[in-house]
């Protein structure tokens, strides 16, 4: 069984509708795995939707973790505050069993100390060795520079930024219509949401497919790499895009 923490600053409705996506998953005993821990860098009071979220978690039973990383970086004007938010987190999260750490929606860059205690997983809306940045960054530059394929990877949580070892990885071709008009037409925004439509669709069957595999042992993390069920390191991440398609298609 995969032992699975949660972090998330659940600043959108995305953050609570994967976590629900995913207890369905284990509830259904379609993922092997359980959540020995879930947590926030928000408090309750900060925002209507963490709270919401907070909800959502006590009512599954699942130990919860709240610190408030835009208290404590007013309490501590260092220039090393996140390090020290994390060992706070750290000091706490350590009372749990966890095999690895999912990022889903949080918001705050962690610190090198975090990704080199734990083993932790980033969703990035981007091929390996893609364009860095946020999803809306990502997407522009996939329409302006004309890419004819895309989709989306976990990757591990390394110092920098969205060019940690591949986890695993999804693809699909930006080929025919719509993408083809809105080339011809140059409508480089319209162009962009095309793009994120059909890889917003992907990211949870992606998240799901890589902890199935995770629990399955065709995956696994060590020292901040990927390896394959026979020990061999994975440069480019497991590609699980059949598995993903086929997760749509049954949808």
């Amino acid at each position: 069984m995969l032992r699975l923490g949660w972090m998330s600053t659940a600043r959108g409705q995305g953050s609570l509708a994967l976590l629900q996506f995913i207890c369905a998953a284990i509830e259904s005993r379609t993922l092997d795995a359980c959540i020995p821990v879930v947590i926030s860098n928000r408090v309750r009071g900060e925002s209507p939707q963490t709270d919401l979220f907070c909800d959502y978690v006590a009512s599954r039973g699942l130990p919860l973790v709240c610190e408030s990383s835009s208290q404590f970086k007013q309490e501590h004007t260092g220039e090393d505050w996140r390090t020290e938010f994390d060992r706070k987190l750290a000091s706490q999260i350590d009372l749990y069993d966890i095999d690895v750490i999912l990022l889903a929606g949080y918001m705050l860059i962690v610190s090198e100390f975090m990704c080199t205690r734990y083993p932790l997983l980033n969703l990035h809306p981007a091929l390996p060795g893609g364009p860095t940045g946020t999803w809306n960054q990502v997407m522009t530059e996939l329409a302006v520079s004309g890419a004819e394929r895309t989709g989306a990877m976990l990757h591990v949580v390394t110092p920098v930024l969205d060019r940690g070892p591949v986890v695993s990885y999804c693809a699909f071709a930006l080929e025919g219509e719509p993408y083809d008009s809105l080339r011809h037409t140059g409508k480089v925004e319209a162009l962009a949401a095309a793009i994120r439509a059909q890889e917003l669709r992907r990211e949870f069957p992606l998240i799901l497919v890589t902890l199935q595999a995770m629990a399955a042992g065709r995956i696994a993390i060590r020292a901040l790499r990927a390896y394959d069920a026979m020990g061999r390191m994975l440069p480019q991440g497991l590609d699980l895009s059949a598995e993903v398609e086929s997760a749509l298609a049954e949808s």
